[in-house]
């Protein structure tokens, strides 16, 4: 029997919480509510993002301390492997529009 007593007292605090509740929700509802203009939104253009992030990346105020050089022998390969890449003929569904007279 004691534990049980044990148990209806730790839920006293969220039994008093929960019968509040509805009373501060009423309350909250019913104040009146002030008329408040419209948050006016900032002009966005097409572009701006990217000339943001292209200023930050000329500045450098977002660069990492550390320096992150690439290994000279995988520089290499990747050239190699962006050079070859020319040799492919550009495929037809890529549909790029290159040498096709209108």
């Amino acid at each position: 029997m004691k534990t049980r007593h044990k148990r209806l007292f730790h839920c006293l605090p969220l039994l008093a919480a929960l019968t509040a509740a509805p009373a501060l929700w009423a309350q909250a509802t019913a104040a009146p509510q002030t008329p408040q203009a419209p948050a006016a939104e900032p002009e966005v253009r097409v572009g701006d993002a990217t000339h943001s992030l292209l200023q930050r990346q000329r500045e450098g105020r977002e660069a990492s301390p550390y320096a992150r050089p690439i290994d000279g022998r995988v520089a290499d390969l990747s050239h190699q492997r962006y050079l070859k890449s020319f040799e492919q003929p550009v495929p037809p569904w890529f549909n790029s529009g290159l040498g096709q007279k209108k």
